[in-house]
């Protein structure tokens, strides 16, 4: 009982006591640990996330919210080529002002068939694995 105890308590104090885990990791060194960052393998100090899913727009082109990236997201930035509809803009932007445009497109390019992600605050779920 005693010996029970013991481990109880010593496992306590050490699981218990955040200052022993040392500092969260934070990846893409955007000032933001992984567990909280919404895009944590791409540098976002902003933290912008226009369709409010939990992942970046710089790491999420999934705007239908399939899980993935295909011809029904396409179809959504399409619409949005040549306006400042924020849903598309894979740029961290100060104030709004820029056009969806051709650097979108390369982004939109690059992550079509793929999944959103990765993002720390919404690990495992379907929005942005």
């Amino acid at each position: 009982m005693k010996r029970t105890l013991l481990v109880a308590t010593l496992a306590s104090l050490l699981w218990g006591m955040p200052a022993l885990a040392g500092p969260a990791l934070d990846s893409d060194l955007d000032g933001f640990a992984d567990f909280e960052d919404n895009c944590s393998l791409v540098a976002n100090p902003a933290q912008d996330d226009t369709d409010g899913d939990d992942c970046g727009n710089l790491c999420d082109a999934d705007y239908t919210q399939t899980g993935s990236v295909g011809f029904g997201d396409f179809g959504s930035f399409s619409v949005s080529f040549g306006t400042t509809n924020e849903l598309t803009m894979h740029v961290e932007t100060i104030g709004g002002g820029r056009s969806v445009g051709f650097g979108d497109f390369g982004y939109f390019a690059v992550a079509f068939g793929g999944i959103p992600g990765p993002s720390g605050t919404t690990a495992g779920t379907t929005a942005c694995p």
